[in-house]
């Protein structure tokens, strides 16, 4: 499914709402899919982007992932973002483009 998303925390740390209003969307298709994950050793679902060929990179795969919130202006994925061997929490506001 084509989408905007917008990344809802740094680090772990959540971002005020108007930094996230005014953040550059990333756009891309999100695929959701229950996969063997070699660095957590197990099954996750796991969300993950992909861009166009002419585009730059995806945003990083979001582990263990689930729907925190569906409204009318969008849904939101959270999990565990992985950088190396460490997981901060993070969060995804997709909308429709």
């Amino acid at each position: 499914m084509r989408l905007q998303v917008v990344l809802m925390r740094r680090h772990g740390k959540a971002l005020e709402q108007y930094q996230i209003r005014s953040a550059d969307a990333v756009i891309g298709d999100v695929v959701v899919a229950h996969v063997k994950v070699q660095a957590l050793g197990r099954y996750s679902d796991v969300a993950s982007m992909n861009r166009s060929m002419t585009e730059l990179e995806g945003l990083p795969s979001l582990y263990d992932v689930r729907l925190a919130h569906m409204g009318v202006q969008g849904f939101v994925l959270s999990g565990i973002q992985l950088e190396g061997t460490i997981g901060f929490a993070q969060a995804w506001w997709c909308r429709q483009v």
